[in-house]
């Protein structure tokens, strides 16, 4: 089985979201969510129409965590993602097929620069590269299992118990991000940039 992923903020991939994912819902804008969807043996979509699967990361909700991120000595809030929704076609959930962690893992091995693409970095002075992806596993609906075989790490769980936290660290890329044209360059120190682009 091949399987490969492509940038994808479609109408098409929130709608699956909101009508196949368990919570149903897309993530708040506020969040910056951007996706991929998964393509398996050159097919975008199964028999029944619907994708083979997507992902979907955003910005985290909070700032700041103890231990992990927004302290300082630790990653700042605009180095961490959260992975917010994945959904694997039911057809393509079989033992062996490993589709999830397939498809998990091609998209984090896009996600700093694909994420720099999406939204470039107002401060390019101060840390921008992604460092930490985290995500919360639902136990009423996943054992963990899929996120351990992406090469997530359990942190711990949330105050109610219902969740359990996974994070897996990423190595800052060498390659740095400039502006594509020197016009966005800030005229003045502490300005932030607009409308930049990866070069």
């Amino acid at each position: 089985m091949n399987i490969t992923i492509d940038r994808d903020d479609s109408f098409e991939l929130r709608q699956h979201v909101e009508d196949y994912h368990y919570l149903h819902r897309w993530p708040d804008p506020r969040s910056l969510p951007f996706g991929y969807v998964l393509t398996v043996d050159g097919q975008r979509c199964q028999e029944d129409g619907r994708l083979s699967g997507l992902v979907v990361f955003k910005k985290p909700q909070h700032h700041r965590q103890a231990g992990l991120f927004g302290y300082p000595d630790l990653p700042t809030s605009w180095q961490v993602l959260d992975l917010a929704r994945v959904w694997v076609h039911p057809d393509l959930q079989q033992p062996g097929l490993n589709v999830f962690s397939r498809m998990v893992g091609r998209a984090i091995r896009r996600v700093q620069w694909d994420w720099l693409d999406h939204h470039p970095p107002v401060f390019p002075e101060r840390p921008y590269h992604i460092t930490l992806i985290i995500s919360y596993c639902e136990l009423a609906h996943h054992d963990g299992t899929a996120y351990r075989a992406s090469g997530f790490g359990r942190w711990g769980m949330t105050a109610d118990g219902s969740k359990e936290l996974y994070i897996r660290q990423l190595t800052p890329p060498r390659k740095r991000w400039r502006p594509s044209r020197p016009v966005q360059w800030p005229l003045l120190s502490g300005i932030p940039l607009q409308h930049a682009r990866i070069s």
